[in-house]
């Protein structure tokens, strides 16, 4: 095993310590580790934990990590690291990236306060669909609370109005006309593709402003309980051709025509869905508080990554979502809700037979 002394850059860390993990999380764990000196060019990284991560170093040759017993000097806690990491390649550098961050992320006690004036006014011109009105209020609720900004007002379309009115949002209201406005998409912009949807503005919150940054947002609750109503025997489908990545015509007919053998289908769009799918189907057209209900009494919910996806995982309704970009990205947006589990198109051939 490689001995030679740690050296690198005094603002990266050197030292982690890692929990006690399955053999299967330490193989990304060990290779996301060197990768991460690679990438920042650290002779040698040092980690403790389980002995199979000593194994594994020794094993696969990875010279620019060494396992120790113990830290002669305080260590990062890899633990308090979200672990999103298992994804392959695409997670050694989503692991580079938590790394980095975490060394930087001082305790609570030292965090300083945030910048965002209370009372402010953030305007969305450009991410102004359902899938981010959930993330952006989602994010900023969450951030007000965590660092005691009693109120903030979001402005621009009709889905954060609906959202803000929907959902138990207690910080952050809905303005339609405001005279000044922080540009909320810049703040957006500067938001990791490497995070679950939900905590992706929250932590660019926390870039801007300063202050603590939430790791792995919980869906904020509806704000009125739904009425325990009857299960319906539905399956709720929504592969909008509005969506960044539909699947191609041919395989949503046919995935449909799968589903449909299971019982009863409703494809949730309007009338451009319509167009793209065919008129051979029932088409469901809502507004957020009925699509809520309609998405409560489902048996199973079958989407591409859309806001009515995010919109079912923040509700916890069971369901799929079928990757048609890149397996990984939509996995890493949508790996916050426990009730959904996200599969390759391909997949569908076998878990819809």
């Amino acid at each position: 095993m490689n001995r030679q002394s740690i050296r690198g850059p005094a603002e990266l860390p050197t030292r982690f310590a890692a929990p006690d993990l399955p053999v299967r999380d330490c193989v990304e764990l060990t290779a996301g580790l060197a990768s991460y000196a690679r990438r920042h060019g650290l002779a040698q990284v040092e980690v403790t934990g389980a002995p199979a991560i000593g194994e594994l170093i020794e094993e696969f040759g990875f010279d620019e990590v060494r396992f120790v017993d113990a830290h002669r000097d305080p260590a990062v806690d890899i633990a308090a690291v979200p672990r999103t990491w298992r994804c392959g390649q695409r997670g050694l550098r989503c692991l580079s990236e938590q790394l980095t961050h975490a060394a930087g992320v001082p305790s609570e006690a030292d965090t300083p306060p945030s910048t965002l004036p209370e009372g402010s006014v953030m305007r969305f011109t450009r991410h102004n669909r359902l899938g981010d009105a959930l993330g952006i209020a989602t994010g900023l609720e969450h951030y007000c609370r965590d660092n005691g900004v009693a109120s903030i007002a979001i402005t621009g379309s009709p889905a954060l109005a609906e959202v803000v009115e929907v959902f138990a949002c207690e910080r952050v209201n809905y303005v339609p006309a405001p005279s000044e406005a922080i540009s909320g998409d810049a703040i957006f912009a500067r938001s990791s593709w490497s995070l679950p949807w939900l905590d992706r503005f929250n932590h660019a919150l926390t870039d801007a402003f300063g202050g603590r940054a939430r790791q792995q947002a919980p869906p904020l609750p509806l704000r009125h309980a739904p009425m325990p109503g009857s299960q319906e025997d539905v399956v709720y489908c929504q592969l909008d051709a509005r969506s960044g990545t539909p699947p191609p015509r041919h395989f949503a007919q046919r995935l449909l025509s799968q589903v449909a053998e299971h019982g009863e289908v409703r494809v949730l769009g309007g009338p451009d869905t319509e167009e793209y799918l065919g008129q051979d189907l029932a088409y469901v057209r809502a507004d957020l508080p009925e699509m809520v209900d309609r998405l409560l009494s489902c048996r199973l919910f079958v989407g591409c990554d859309s806001g009515l996806g995010h919109l079912a995982g923040c509700l916890g309704v069971p369901g799929l979502i079928v990757s048609t970009d890149d397996f990984e990205t939509t996995w890493s947006f949508f790996r916050g809700y426990a009730s959904l589990s996200v599969i390759p198109l391909a997949a569908t051939e076998l878990l819809l037979p």
